[in-house]
């Protein structure tokens, strides 16, 4: 049995990740919904999804563009989502 763990994505961080981030869109013109890994900030540790939602700038609507700081890094429609690792991955 393998064990995995991951690191936090963000440049220089040490610490261990505690959620994916998914990127979230529903763009309502075409009724597509996207939900998929945000490759560009795939893992984040506590520290830094606290600071990428408080520094997360726009609005927060329907197929909204938002700025994170950490996250969404190709600038897309939709908001960040944070699931929670399973326990095993963070040990």
């Amino acid at each position: 049995m393998t064990h995995e763990t991951h690191r936090c994505s963000v440049d220089g961080c040490p610490s261990l990740a505690m959620y994916e981030v998914r990127h979230y869109d529903f763009d309502p013109a075409e009724g597509a919904v996207r939900f998929e890994r945000d490759e560009s900030c795939p893992y984040l540790c506590l520290e830094h999804a606290l600071d990428n939602e408080r520094g997360a700038r726009g609005g927060r609507g329907l197929h909204a563009l938002v700025a994170y700081p950490h996250t969404d890094r190709e600038g897309r429609r939709g908001v960040s989502v944070y699931l929670d690792l399973p326990a095993s991955d963070l040990a």
